[in-house]
């Protein structure tokens, strides 16, 4: 089998393939597929929304530690040096 007839397989076996899935999602399982996919992916978003708010609200506050850290570092090194 030349490249040619290789070239023409696959765009036939595609085109066939994407017939198939067009039926398939417009039958009704089809689209209730669509619709649980949509749904589970809704879920996910809200799911992953909450977890970045999360680690935005650790980040926030282990930023606030180390700033209170420098601080009293800060206050330490020059109470020695007035000493």
């Amino acid at each position: 089998m030349n490249d040619n007839h290789k070239f023409i397989a696959g765009l036939l076996l595609g085109a066939l393939a994407g017939t198939a899935l067009a039926l398939y999602l417009n039958s009704e399982k089809g689209k209730q597929l669509l619709s649980d996919i949509q749904l589970n992916a809704s879920g996910l978003k809200s799911d992953l929304d909450a977890g970045i708010d999360k680690v935005d609200e650790s980040l926030q506050d282990m930023l606030n530690k180390a700033r209170n850290l420098v601080a009293e570092l800060e206050q330490k090194l020059g109470d020695e040096q007035t000493v």
